[in-house]
């Protein structure tokens, strides 16, 4: 009646550009969804056909935004440019790995300025590494409102729950399949459909991780003053969806035990502790509803869910990676030891600039002890990375980390807008798990690990300083 209406962005005129620009960007965003879920389907993408699969997916949806964007359907959005430091330093990854590749290649007619174990390898790695810088950029470009932040973490947990569900069934019942085959590895153990039970336990983690994220997004962290309130909020934790989100993160932490992985229930229990009182105090408040989710976790899911399913044996084997004979430190895994301490005397001939992507099955033969067990990875993140793409490479990941550690640190101080919070938590607790599970595997040297630790770093991008208008597209 007074001449004024309201505008569904959703529904908008397309002469709208905002309006064109969510119609347009939200099919590419489910695709870039399902992508996300059908990623550790099959092993995890540990495959060339698997890898190239999701490499070529995100590379169509990349080119469809881009020609959007330069039909003006799509608009840049804000958060790119502050997120530009981040692209610096995981471009400059990519462009090192391929600089690397070409010295040692000796192209255009020149011999080659450094060597490379192993050409192939080095061209896959970079492929695999364009998709990922690729992914990083769909994950500003598309998830860019905090209801779109919050649908990828639920994607995340929903693919955690299935992988969790078949992995745990898949045991229990003794059938024993992988992903449409008989295990030949991982027997008694829960892998889901991967071939290393730590890989899948370090999803679940990840999964776990988003889920953490989700219910504190939903939650009024400052709490409630009055009985009254408390009651209620605690009917709706019961009954609503943070119940089912509950009930999902639980079943997935009964896989995780299942799995019986040493690090990986280390790094989600010691990750979940931490970050919790790092978010405690970034807060500079006490936050009641932050602090019985942590101990919640901790306590349901540990003693008595773990309990159940044989948390102690995961204690057991924890207990007797590291024992004391004859007044000394003895470490039970030598040939984990023994690699690290071969990944060392790899990096020292060669510690800049690395033997290239993909090399270290080629290189690591040569430095291998005769007792030693054939390794086609280093059982640790750091030093492979080193091994490959040198102190270069690992100063360059370095400062790609400082910079998503630093922006989801500063969310958590945010108590007045809980869904920065939340996702803010859920990259800190991913990366804080990933750090501690890197120390002893190379999760990420798995495609599918890998992708959604990188959506997962730089999701607290697409949401900071947003207005309520950004909040809702």
């Amino acid at each position: 009646g007074n001449g004024f209406r309201m505008i569904d962005p959703l529904r908008a005129h397309s002469s709208d550009p905002f309006g064109r620009d969510v119609n347009f960007t939200r099919w590419l965003f489910r695709a870039y969804l399902l992508v996300l879920f059908v990623l550790p389907l099959p092993l995890g993408s540990n495959r060339p056909l698997f890898w190239s699969l999701f490499v070529a997916a995100v590379a169509v949806l990349a080119l469809v935004w881009a020609t959007g964007w330069l039909m003006g359907v799509a608009r840049w959005p804000g958060r790119m440019n502050e997120a530009k430091w981040v692209f610096v330093a995981l471009g400059g990854f990519v462009a090192w790995a391929a600089c690397r590749l070409l010295l040692g290649m000796g192209m255009f007619g020149y011999q080659p300025l450094l060597p490379v174990a192993d050409i192939q390898a080095a061209v896959d790695a970079l492929l695999l590494s364009t998709g990922l810088l690729l992914l990083a950029g769909l994950t500003i470009l598309l998830a860019r409102s905090s209801r779109r932040a919050l649908q990828l973490l639920y994607v995340l947990v929903l693919a955690g729950l299935l992988q969790a569900i078949y992995g745990s069934l898949m045991m229990l019942s003794g059938m024993e399949w992988g992903f449409f085959q008989p295990k030949e590895f991982g027997r008694g153990l829960a892998t889901g459909t991967f071939i290393n039970r730590n890989h899948y336990a370090n999803l679940l983690v990840l999964a776990l991780s988003a889920g953490a994220g989700l219910l504190l997004a939903q939650m009024d962290l400052r709490g409630h003053n009055t009985m009254r309130r408390r009651l209620r909020s605690l009917l709706q934790a019961t009954l609503g969806p943070k119940a089912r989100l509950r009930i999902y993160m639980v079943v997935m932490v009964i896989a995780l035990v299942l799995t019986r992985s040493r690090m990986g229930n280390t790094a989600f229990f010691a990750a979940l502790t931490l970050v919790g009182l790092f978010a405690l105090w970034r807060l500079r408040e006490r936050s009641r509803p932050l602090v019985v989710l942590v101990i919640s976790v901790l306590v349901i899911d540990i003693f008595v869910v773990g309990t159940w399913f044989g948390v102690e044996q995961v204690i057991d084997r924890i207990q007797k990676s590291v024992q004391v004979q004859d007044e000394q430190w003895v470490v039970q895994d030598k040939n984990r030891v023994d690699a690290d301490r071969e990944s060392v005397n790899i990096i020292i001939q060669s510690p800049i600039a690395g033997w290239g992507g993909g090399s270290f099955y080629t290189v690591y033969p040569a430095w291998r002890g005769d007792d030693q067990k054939f390794m086609d990875h280093a059982h640790n993140d750091f030093l492979e990375f080193t091994v490959e793409y040198g102190l270069v490479g690992l100063i360059l990941l370095a400062w790609f980390m400082v910079l998503c550690f630093m922006r989801a640190g500063s969310g958590l101080e945010d108590r007045d807008r809980p869904r920065v919070f939340g996702v803010s938590f859920a990259s800190v607790m991913a990366m804080t798990a990933m750090m501690i599970h890197a120390t002893v595997d190379f999760s990420l040297q798995i495609p599918a690990n890998a992708a959604w630790f990188v959506v997962l770093c730089l999701l607290p991008f697409a949401l900071h300083g947003q207005n309520g208008a950004g909040n809702r597209r």
